[in-house]
């Protein structure tokens, strides 16, 4: 009889240990693949990310303590999301500055979520990346959201490698999509 309450001590103990986890903090730099273009050729383009995420976190892996596994950024994400927009604009032939510029381009990032739905089961994480873009040319303005969310389902908790490679995944997906859309690759034609 002590034998199996030792082992269901020891299982229950196990299960508690499975379902606690750690807080994760990410690094997220996004990347994009433009197509070159000659849109801004002989123009100058300041480009910038804003943070409008509410809360500094991105999410909870869930489990048991799950307010104890929140995952949050380790980097400046303001910063990284520039460093997209610069690359992805100067495939546009571009020439980024640091102030000023003949045309400004801000990303406003307003979600950006690693979150398990069921706080008690950790299989679960649903997940998402919105923008809204504005891009300012002559006095005149191009507004575009851009968004992309995914579900991952696991058999074990994510590792921290795994959330980051997923979250920069779904910026670098969001930030895509603004650079291939038509409607802002028209406007600037229209206006430069």
């Amino acid at each position: 009889m002590k034998k199996l309450a030792a082992v269901l001590v020891t299982g229950f103990a196990v299960m508690l240990g499975a379902c606690a986890h750690s807080p994760v903090q990410v690094v997220v730099k996004p990347q994009v693949q433009v197509a070159p273009d000659n849109i801004g050729s002989g123009y100058t383009v300041y480009a910038r990310g804003v943070n409008q995420l509410a809360g500094g976190g991105l999410g909870s892996l869930g489990g048991i303590y799950a307010d104890s596994s929140n995952v949050s950024l380790g980097n400046d994400i303001e910063q990284a999301m520039a460093v997209a927009l610069y690359q992805g604009l100067e495939a546009w032939s571009f020439e980024g500055v640091q102030t000023g510029g003949d045309v400004q381009v801000v990303a406003n990032l307003t979600n950006l979520s690693y979150d398990s739905p069921n706080r008690l089961y950790t299989t679960k994480v649903d997940s998402g990346a919105s923008i809204q873009l504005q891009v300012s040319v002559k006095g005149a303005t191009f507004y575009g959201n851009y968004s992309t969310s995914g579900k991952d389902r696991n058999l074990i908790k994510p590792s921290r490698e795994e959330v980051e490679a997923n979250l920069n995944q779904l910026l670098s997906a969001t930030l895509q999509r603004a650079f291939e859309d038509e409607k802002l690759k028209s406007f600037l034609r229209q206006h430069l």
